[in-house]
């Protein structure tokens, strides 16, 4: 028989842009907003907490940590069973599950309540994005589909325009309940939309079995004719018969070294995070004297120029591939952190604030769009959940490394270097992991022929 899955991958590479593809990208992103703005919620209500459970805000650090591994685990525990249930079922689970636990923890009456709760909305809130990356990967035309995973990796940013209107309107006259409330609403009212309009992978359910008769129902909207239907009473092709995605898999001897450098990528970045977003407000205000309007006036700068890059690295991957962008934005993006040193409290302080915005966030947009490319379908959110997984490492030693450079006594200068240098140490490692034939061929996948 011929290969019809593979037939078929052929034909979506290659489809013309469609409703279907519009659809799934747009919920994909509202998606992802949802997924923001609960993933980044304690962040945003740590003084109402503090006041309600009359402690101080130091007190409540170790929300902030142990809802990390709760992440974790969801990206090495929730995520891979993407693979094995599909990806729109998986979302509809995840996003039923932050409902659920999120409406549970506006109950808790103790911060170890409350922790607990967000440690149960970090299994499902971690899943998603690595799900949502698999599915805008697969959906996609192979010469759109960085731009696709990164216009995803956008909708995150809207979960902070969600989580300022958040604080304008809810906060203050219903608390840090109503916040949490409110992320447990927003994704039981898309889980409608998710089951009506999302459409599942054709390529995983193609490569799970190509005999399936949704096959036939969903390629016309593709604009695929032509099909070498499978003959009756045809079995599933030996990629439906093998195991879905697995750890083990991922570090099998012919994954294992990129699979660790992927790891070693997603630490380093997210180390980066974990600094900037605990300490930068920190070092501006407290360090650089800075006042709030000032201080307001960065985060407007980052947010706006996140925006920006994270739109275009995607178009930049797919015109010249990962191996020429990636490292290079990662790299421009620790030029910037140490700008920021050494212009500090002067006006082009704020240039080089919005080049490392611009090519930091774009370089983390274009790690997510690099990790669905390493695997294939039977284990593309495995991969990309346990990437996310490594990630959480970086996002909970961040914080540390940042607070060890405030105490040292260091000058700016040192203080953005060291939060910059992570950067320059994933752009190394970009080298490394990108640096062979195959791992290039198979980062190559959204570059057109």
């Amino acid at each position: 028989m011929t290969d019809r899955a593979g037939w078929i991958e052929q034909q979506l590479d290659e489809a013309r842009l469609r409703p279907i593809h519009v659809r799934a990208l747009a919920l994909c992103t509202i998606v992802m907003m949802i997924d923001g703005y609960d993933l980044y919620l304690v962040g945003w209500i740590l003084p109402k907490l503090s006041d309600a459970f009359h402690v101080s805000r130091l007190a409540l650090t170790p929300v902030l940590l142990i809802q990390q591994v709760g992440m974790l685990l969801g990206g090495y525990l929730i995520a891979p069973l993407a693979d094995r249930v599909g990806r729109r079922n998986l979302l509809a689970i995840c996003l039923a599950g932050i409902g659920a636990t999120s409406l549970l923890t506006a109950l808790a009456t103790t911060p170890t309540a409350f922790t607990c709760g967000r440690i149960a909305t970090g299994l499902f809130a971690a899943a998603i994005v690595p799900n949502l990356l698999a599915l805008a990967a697969e959906v996609a035309p192979l010469r759109l589909r960085a731009t696709f995973t990164t216009v995803t990796i956008c909708g995150a940013m809207g979960g902070s325009l969600i989580g300022a209107a958040m604080q304008a309107f809810v906060l203050v006259p219903y608390g840090w309940v109503g916040a949490v409330v409110l992320g447990g609403l927003l994704p039981l009212l898309v889980l409608p939309l998710v089951l009506l309009l999302l459409p599942e992978s054709l390529r995983f359910i193609a490569r799970r079995n190509a005999a399936d008769p949704r096959i036939a129902r969903m390629l016309p909207a593709y604009g695929i004719t032509g099909d070498p239907v499978a003959p009756a009473g045809t079995t599933p092709s030996a990629a439906a018969s093998a195991p879905a995605g697995s750890i083990a898999t991922l570090l099998s001897p012919s994954r294992r070294g990129f699979t660790v450098l992927l790891w070693l990528v997603f630490i380093a970045s997210f180390s980066f995070i974990g600094q900037w977003g605990a300490w930068s407000t920190t070092v501006f205000h407290d360090v650089l004297h800075m006042d709030w309007p000032d201080v307001a006036r960065v985060t407007t700068i980052y947010t706006l120029m996140g925006v920006v890059g994270t739109l275009g690295v995607g178009i930049l991957i797919d015109r010249w591939g990962f191996r020429a962008v990636l490292p290079t934005v990662f790299g421009i993006g620790f030029v910037g952190a140490i700008g920021i040193g050494v212009t500090a409290g002067g006006g082009m302080m704020y240039v080089a604030l919005a080049i490392m915005s611009l090519f930091q966030v774009a370089s983390q947009a274009g790690l997510a769009a690099l990790a669905p490319t390493l695997y294939p379908s039977m284990m593309r959110a495995t991969g990309v959940g346990a990437a996310y997984g490594a990630g959480r490492i970086g996002s909970m030693a961040g914080p540390a490394i940042g607070s060890a450079l405030l105490a040292s006594g260091a000058g700016v200068v040192a203080i953005f270097t060291g939060f910059g240098l992570p950067l320059l140490i994933a752009a190394l490692l970009l080298l490394l992991l990108l640096a062979t034939p195959d791992r290039a061929e198979r980062a190559a996948q959204a570059v057109p022929a």
